[in-house]
């Protein structure tokens, strides 16, 4: 009988929960595990996410998260979950359906009740979590924390004592939210953390329990819980108003919050803190929730982490009356954080192993369950190779249209780094898309993609696949052969063959994501210089020395462009234009066909002499070996697009000179069309060509400065761009090897 996963995926996480009897409590249209607070179900999606984990999915992965087991087990238990609810009658179905009424509530501080006094939460926090009588009180005069009211458990019918309540907020001293910590001490109700602790239903999430010290404006310190920011306070801050510090709780591990808080902080002072301190706690948890900020770098902030030396948070150390603090720089952090992680994998213990019985039982059932993820993933392959198909399709007839040629030109001078493969895939999907990466690549940048977005199909990095050739010429990949045909084929008694597979991957453009305004200038590509502001004499040249030094080391050229006999060679060798002598040519020395000569005239301006340097460097990296049936015309097409690009790149508006592009594009590109049958790949060599020197101008050259040798050694440095791109050109022509499709 086949498996209906879309009925699996359907099953209520939440029914679940009540089904194992897992603790949560109610936030709007989310519940928040009470043993794991980072962990987040989404009712309306029926989706989980774990913070500090940074994993999310559906129940099966909840399962296999919650519950650290494999994909195979979790299976087990989702199907004997799925049976259970499958028998409960539509009454007992209904409570789990999205549109509760509860899950429209929007959070009012005038309804929450209050009490007149704070005697039970002041006694809480002194005799229980070692606070200062003195201070505890001076909260509670400046309405820093409020107590509730006693309320009666549902289930035991028993009155609790009031909770306490830490109010958030926002830049208006409006209440939009708060957290509840449970002052009822009962460690077999409520586990290793002995009291309930949660946050209200409805409240705005950008937002967290907040204070600051003097104006709040050069420092922001983030803490996963009020108790812990006030902790940290009584212990470091005897003086505050001499310290200009914000405080802000996370209420678990959303880095998302910090981010807001950041943008309220600059809306608010002028500009962002001077330092912003992950004080998260001293564990796996708060070493992931700080990780993010170690990408995620703002000129003018310094990042640092923070950690107690006694416990795992800041109460702990309270407690032990012992106020040093370790601090580590995000570097650090982020080795510590590699360090548990492996130790946490180290010290998962085994799974015992199965008896021979269960082994030759559960074989069979392994076997079929493999075959059917290689179909699903065929599948899903084949629709993604259609996806790429179909856009290549389109991308091709968008080449007779000089406009569209144009709009694409113009995305390509934005200097992302992808192949010219991939960056036709990505134009011919979105042609608006304008920063492009993958869901890791911003989520590291905390930034998430929006829920429901479709992504856009590229080609990955190539992965060798090995396979064994049988004796009747079938080929068997090795993840598919028996442990008889591998023993074989390490014997030599049988062939193997290495093939080539790309990884269809999926990406997406900043518009897809929660980014915010001032998230762009961090993501987008380095600009060497933006001539259309600053056409400076001094940025003009480092501009065109670096383009002259391009040519010199990456295409072996020598460039002339100060000898006065370069006009009349140009007269006597090119022919009159309507603009008079030719700019410049590309020579091509028949005894060493390798070291072009670019001339240039040396009476060009700096604008010119960029443009025309440009073009000439299009023609040695397209043509210097050209296929002789190519039209003259078509190659100064492909030569004139690579100076548009350049030009574009570094800030120069063609205007006039792009009025005379678009006019030669639309003579030449009936050249091109007739063409493009025969050398499919012209396009993709124009981008190849003008790709390579933008990624070479943003390596060397930042706002017009050069890059100097000290800031490229960086620890831990990136592949240069120009590396990058060279990859990937090596990718674009192999990608006709790839593998079969699985």
């Amino acid at each position: 009988m086949a498996i209906n996963r879309a009925a699996m995926k359907a099953l209520p996480i939440q029914g679940y929960l009540d089904y194992k009897g897992i603790d949560y409590t109610t936030e709007h249209n989310r519940l928040r595990l009470v043993d794991h607070d980072s962990c987040v179900i989404n009712t309306d999606k029926n989706v989980f996410f774990w913070n500090s984990k940074q994993i999310s999915g559906d129940l099966g992965d909840f399962i296999a998260a919650y519950e650290d087991i494999t994909p195979k087990e979790a299976w087990v238990r989702w199907s004997e979950f799925g049976r259970h609810y499958n028998g409960q009658d539509e009454t007992e179905k209904a409570k789990y359906q999205a549109s509760s009424r509860e899950n429209n509530y929007k959070f009012n501080w005038q309804r929450w009740r209050i009490a007149q006094t704070t005697n039970n939460s002041e006694d809480y926090l002194v005799n229980e979590r070692g606070f200062d009588a003195m201070f505890v009180q001076r909260l509670a005069k400046a309405d820093f924390i409020k107590q509730g009211k006693p309320r009666q458990d549902r289930q035991t019918k028993e009155w609790q004592k009031p909770a306490i309540l830490f109010p958030w907020h926002d830049e208006n001293d409006q209440v939009v939210g708060l957290d509840q910590q449970g002052t009822e001490i009962n460690f077999e109700k409520y586990g290793k953390r002995g009291t309930q602790k949660k946050v209200a239903t409805g409240l705005d999430t950008r937002y967290g329990y907040n204070f600051r010290t003097g104006n709040g404006a050069d420092q922001l310190i983030v803490f996963e819980s009020p108790i812990d920011a006030l902790s940290y306070a009584q212990m470091h801050f005897t003086e505050p108003t001499n310290k200009n510090t914000t405080f802000l709780s996370l209420s678990g591990t959303d880095h998302q919050k910090v981010l807001s808080q950041l943008d309220r902080m600059k809306q608010l002072n002028g500009h962002l803190p001077k330092q912003l301190v992950l004080a998260t706690d001293n564990d796996l948890a708060g070493f992931k929730a700080a990780a993010p900020f170690d990408m995620l770098q703002f000129e003018g902030m310094t990042n640092i982490r923070q950690i107690p030396t006694q416990g795992k948070d800041w109460n702990d150390q309270l407690k032990a009356h012992d106020p040093t603090i370790k601090t580590l720089t995000m570097d650090e952090n982020q080795q510590q954080l590699a360090a548990l992680e492996t130790f946490t994998q180290q010290a998962k213990p085994a799974v015992a192993k199965a008896t021979t019985d269960e082994k030759q039982v559960a074989q069979p059932q392994r076997v079929a369950r493999q075959q059917r993820r290689e179909v699903r993933k065929g599948k899903s392959r084949e629709r993604n190779e259609e996806i790429i198909k179909d856009t290549l399709t389109r991308v091709q007839n968008y080449q007779n249209d000089p406009k569209e040629v144009q709009q694409y030109l113009d995305f390509v001078a934005q200097g992302q780094n992808y192949s010219p493969r991939n960056t036709l895939l990505i134009y011919g999907q979105r042609q608006d898309a304008t920063i492009v990466m993958g869901y890791k690549q911003f989520a590291e940048r905390g930034i998430q993609v929006n829920k429901g977005e479709k992504g856009m199909k590229i080609y990955g990095a190539p992965k060798n696949l090995q396979s064994i050739v049988t004796p009747a010429g079938d080929r068997v990949y090795w993840r598919d052969a028996t442990a008889e045909q591998r023993q074989q084929a390490k014997a030599g008694e049988l062939e193997t063959r290495t093939v080539k597979h790309y990884p269809i991957e999926t990406v997406f453009d900043v518009k897809q994501t929660n980014a915010k305004l001032d998230d762009l200038p961090k993501l987008l590509p380095n600009r060497p210089v933006n001539l259309a502001t600053d056409q400076s004499p001094e940025h003009l040249e480092t501009v065109y020395q670096t383009l002259k030094k391009y040519a010199q080391d990456e295409q072996h050229a020598r460039v002339v462009d100060q000898d006065q006999g370069a006009i009349k060679f140009l007269a006597d060798h090119k022919p009159m234009t309507s603009h008079g002598i030719a700019k410049g040519v590309t020579a091509i020395n028949r005894q060493k066909p390798d070291e072009p000569i670019i001339i240039l005239r040396p009476d060009l301006p700096f604008t010119d002499r960029i443009a025309t340097l440009a073009h000439e460097m299009g023609h040695t990296a397209l043509h210097q070996q050209s296929d002789a049936k190519t039209p003259n015309g078509v190659q100064e097409l492909q030569a004139k697009m690579t100076s548009y690009v350049v030009l574009k790149n570094v800030g120069v508006e063609p205007g006039d000179i792009s009025e005379k592009y678009m006019s030669d594009w639309t003579n030449h590109l009936k050249q091109f069309t007739d063409l493009k049958e025969k050398s499919p790949n012209m396009m993709a060599d124009v981008t190849r060509a003008s790709t390579s020197i933008t990624n070479y101008l943003a390596d060397r050259l930042s706002d017009g400065q050069q890059i100097t040798h000290t800031r490229r050694a960086a620890p831990n440095i990136q592949p240069t761009a120009v590396q990058l791109a060279t990859n990937q050109a090596i990718q674009d022509q192999t990608n006709e090897t790839r593998g079969p499709k699985r």
